[in-house]
């Protein structure tokens, strides 16, 4: 509730609490849907790494503007030699600081690292529950083992943890299994099924039908919550007013990123500019200093405006949509991201099915 406030007042305000830093692009494994993609020993990808020095003295400079949450990620940021020196500064500077990782490079004297400087939380994403599954789809079928051993390290050691689960064609069938083990370990996990198409590095998507995202949505949820809670959720998610709906958007075109991107958040890339969101390629700007480029965005926000139809869509609180859809479905902010809408459509007709169900059983 205290940070749910804090962020309330800084939307208002627009104070940068909360950042993301992209270490790098680079990643040991080679998964098919990454957006970043970059192999482990690509040069001109190192070439263009910015250094600790630099990462910090931004760090520093974002939390003077009041960022106090940092979230340090990649691809796959424990491959940096220099990640030590980056993360126990940023500790240090007084930043509750957490970490994205694949697991992968997390090893004993890593666990024990991590043990004598806990992170805010350590978010591991897992991309399988077998073998099998990790070669289909990141391309290093060893590297499931590891990362079960890291999770398990992890835990023992009283590291504070997330799972990230992210449901894609060749890992979908392994739901279930990995939401066993999220529940026998206790550890929270956070699924997602609707895949970005890759726009920052060119491509076609490789991820679910909207059908089959939208099935997997509610699978999820069903796996995660009780009957009575699900049921709840959907009838809470059914009657969201929205702020087109209450009077405070006033544009007749469609209305303004409703998010918290570029208002109390921000994303800096591997490679030095800064976005209001990870899934956003503009608006962007190169890094002279923070209060340049924060204030850059700020502006650039304030031209943003979502597509009208959306603006009164019957299917708007089971849909996705949001800038960064948009515009890495259309090319536009203002475009239709149909895909979304196919998504939307399938979700609320499976989401009413499940309601109906409920309610003959009680």
């Amino acid at each position: 509730i205290f940070i749910s406030g804090l962020f309330a007042k800084a939307d208002q305000s627009s104070i940068p609490l909360s950042g993301a830093f992209e270490l790098t692009s680079r990643c040991p494994l080679d998964c098919r849907m990454c957006y970043i993609h970059r192999k482990e020993n690509d040069c001109e990808a190192l070439k263009s790494e910015k250094s600790a020095e630099w990462w910090l003295k931004l760090a520093k400079e974002a939390r003077d503007a009041g960022m106090f949450m940092l979230l340090l990620t990649g691809g796959e940021p424990l491959l940096r030699k220099d990640f030590d020196e980056i993360y126990l500064g940023a500790r240090n500077l007084g930043l509750l600081v957490s970490v994205n990782t694949n697991g992968l490079l997390i090893d004993g004297e890593r666990v024990e690292f991590f043990k004598a400087h806990p992170p805010q939380r350590l978010n591991v994403t897992l991309y399988g529950a077998s073998a099998e599954t990790y070669e289909r789809l990141c391309g290093k079928a060893e590297a499931f083992e590891k990362v079960i051993n890291a999770i398990l390290k992890l835990k023992q050691a009283g590291v504070p943890l997330k799972l990230n689960y992210t449901a894609t064609p060749y890992n979908s069938c392994d739901a279930e299994r990995i939401y066993e083990l999220s529940k026998k370990l206790e550890i929270p996990i956070q699924p997602v099924s609707y895949m970005f198409p890759p726009v920052r590095v060119g491509g076609e998507a490789d991820r679910l039908s909207p059908e089959d995202a939208a099935a997997m949505q509610l699978k999820c949820q069903q796996l995660g919550m009780e009957e009575e809670q699900l049921q709840k959720y959907l009838q809470n998610r059914a009657s969201i007013v929205r702020a087109g709906e209450i009077g405070e958007c006033n544009d007749l075109n469609g209305e303004r990123i409703p998010c918290r991107a570029a208002k109390s958040t921000f994303w800096i890339t591997w490679d030095g500019k800064m976005t209001p969101c990870g899934m956003m390629n503009k608006p962007a700007t190169e890094i002279s200093d923070f209060g340049n480029a924060w204030e850059y965005i700020k502006r650039a926000r304030e031209n943003i405006i979502l597509p009208p139809k959306c603006k009164q869509c019957e299917l708007r609180n089971y849909c996705d949509m949001c800038a960064a859809v948009t515009l890495a479905e259309t090319g536009e902010f203002d475009g239709i991201p149909e895909y979304i809408c196919q998504k939307a459509a399938h979700y609320k007709k499976l989401c009413d099915k499940f309601s109906r169900g409920y309610s003959s059983k009680n």
